[in-house]
């Protein structure tokens, strides 16, 4: 197209087109691997969790601390959107050996990283080495993100949003692998609650460990510990089909692939499953009133109110029989540490609770976070342990059925 003002040619529009079709082609058309972080533990529950969603198991590998599986680019944003045990989704860009810093500039260089990150935003950029001559660190982040500099001078793109970036850089033996974190702010951050909470159990984790329980939503399920709500929360969730992240924003939302239409038709597609329901089966209670009345608020505020029902109670006036007809599931973060004082009156608390469960919830099952395995033989009924990992603390998930 002619300008009529200079007469010249104008080949921005044929630059712009052939940019979208390397996008295209590169990134938002091809198959690629991604990689779903979990907490150690959660991994098989989040690949259960990817088959559901109709990604191919045969393309599935589990390793320790997540999930790598293969899709395009929809699909990890269907990933971000709807797991509740992930952390984050990291795309892989791309992997390498080096054994000198010469050589990691040039392999990174070679990436057209113009083709993944929003112009005139440079990734932070985050390390791990492990048995590699590279073992520095600092000086690995800083060749790469100088390497990404380079490559991104003059280099013209369409304007986009900007979202912060991170780029992952893992070194195993030499071999480095760079992943591009798709989520942003991390996953378990749903967009639901306002505020800090005290020693509040991470979303993703809550969800594994419902998940573990066996949590169904047809039953009743009583969070009589609440606190901040996170049980409740997110098995409200689970018993709309709601998906978690319905709520907020994630960093692909920046990339140069990201297509406004295509994930208003994933959102859409989402927000069509989520349900209505007759009468609240979640009973949330807490001894704390002002717990209780930040968390009706965000029941309310976040339109939870047919599936959960908040009481002021403690745990201690809590019975089976106040919670309709039939068994179902109790689930417990008691306070340990230094929210009890001592190991000693945490020990005590705990039995106190086991033995308050066996004479008041005969034939529920039971999940309860234990701040050591060896306390699951102090409750009065038999419990399997599975070891969780929360906020640097190893504790163990206690799952069993009063007789």
């Amino acid at each position: 197209m002619t300008d009529p003002f200079t007469g010249k040619v104008n080949t921005d529009h044929v630059d712009d087109r052939a940019f979208h079709k390397r996008v295209r082609r590169h990134v938002a058309g091809r198959i690629r691997k991604y990689f779903a972080v979990t907490a150690p533990g959660v991994e098989e529950i989040c690949r259960q969790e990817l088959i559901d969603l109709g990604f191919d198991p045969s393309v599935m590998s589990v390793d320790t601390g997540g999930v790598a599986f293969s899709g395009r680019l929809a699909d990890c944003q269907r990933a971000n959107l709807h797991l509740r045990t992930a952390t984050r989704i990291l795309m892989r860009i791309e992997a390498f050996s080096a054994t000198n810093l010469r050589r990691l500039e040039k392999k990174a260089g070679d990436i057209a990283w113009e083709l993944f990150l929003p112009p005139g935003l440079l990734p932070a950029v985050k390390v791990s080495s492990r048995r590699s001559r590279l073992y520095h660190t600092a000086a690995i982040a800083r060749s790469i993100g100088d390497s990404i500099t380079r490559r991104l001078d003059g280099a013209e793109r369409p304007p986009s949003p900007v979202f912060p970036q991170t780029l992952f850089v893992r070194a195993v033996e030499d071999r480095f692998t760079l992943s591009l974190d798709s989520s942003g702010e991390p996953l378990y951050k749903r967009g639901l609650k306002a505020g800090p909470a005290v020693a509040p159990i991470r979303e993703n984790l809550a969800a594994a460990i419902l998940m573990a329980a066996g949590y169904d939503p047809r039953r009743p399920l009583v969070d009589p510990l609440c606190g901040s709500g996170t049980f409740s929360l997110e098995a409200a969730m689970i018993a709309k089909q709601m998906a978690p992240g319905l709520k907020r924003e994630f960093a692909f939302m920046g990339w140069p692939a990201f297509s406004e239409g295509q994930w208003g038709f994933i959102k859409r597609e989402a927000e069509s499953t989520v349900q209505d329901l007759m009468q609240p089966l979640i009973y949330a209670s807490d001894i704390d009133a002002g717990s209780c009345d930040r968390l009706a608020g965000m029941i309310a505020g976040n339109g939870l109110s047919d599936a959960v029902k908040v009481v002021h109670k403690d745990f201690f006036q809590c019975a089976a029989d106040q919670y309709g007809h039939g068994t179902g599931l109790v689930v417990i973060n008691p306070p340990y540490g230094i929210r009890i004082g001592s190991a000693k009156k945490a020990d005590a608390l705990f039995k106190t609770i086991g033995r308050h469960l066996e004479q008041r919830f005969k034939g529920w099952t039971v999940a309860m976070i234990a701040p050591r395995p060896d306390l699951a033989r102090s409750l009065p009924f038999p419990a399997s342990r599975l070891p969780l990992y929360h906020g640097g603390l190893k504790l163990t998930l206690v799952l069993g059925d009063v007789p």
